[in-house]
């Protein structure tokens, strides 16, 4: 079948039109997985500050649980990252195609800087802010577990020592 050169910048445009979409629901599925994951945890920290006391199995059982969580949700997170990379990859292969890197074409000067085609480009990453709140929160967690005698004592040292 041969597609006429005006049907295929429609086509491409509306492919173009559903990476975009597409991406910002893959951030938004895991921003929003996140915020559950990380309200879980808060939750599990303000559980370990309220006056319970833990046998060590129960430390035990709860640092496996808590280590599980982490490994899944990062587990789930990755899978997401893999979508989101392999779209994006789409996304800059159809944004050369419509030449939106080069200038002269549109306007004087490219519609997108070069540094958008960085695919490299990881420091700034969603998903890295993502998986640096997961593991401060397991962390912190796990922290809580086993800390746990040493808070309530700093707890009775500064009660005692404001009263």
């Amino acid at each position: 079948m041969e597609i006429p050169d005006n049907k295929k910048i429609d086509i491409l445009l509306h492919l173009l039109s559903e990476r975009y979409t597409a991406s910002h629901r893959m951030r938004e599925r895991s921003l929003n997985f996140a915020i559950w994951i990380l309200g879980f945890g808060i939750a599990m920290i303000w559980m370990l500050l309220s006056e319970i006391s833990l046998t060590f199995s129960q430390r035990i059982i709860l640092t496996i649980f808590a280590v599980i969580i982490g490994c899944l949700t990062k587990k789930f997170l990755n899978s997401i990252e893999v979508g989101f990379d392999r779209n994006r990859n789409v996304m800059i292969k159809i944004e050369e195609v419509l030449r939106c890197y080069e200038s002269n074409i549109y306007c004087n000067s490219p519609l997108f800087p070069q540094e958008y085609k960085n695919l490299d480009r990881k420091e700034t990453s969603h998903f890295i802010s993502l998986y640096l709140w997961l593991w401060t929160t397991v962390g912190m967690v796990m922290t809580l577990i086993w800390l746990e005698p040493l808070l309530k004592i700093v707890k009775q040292v500064v009660c005692k020592g404001g009263g």
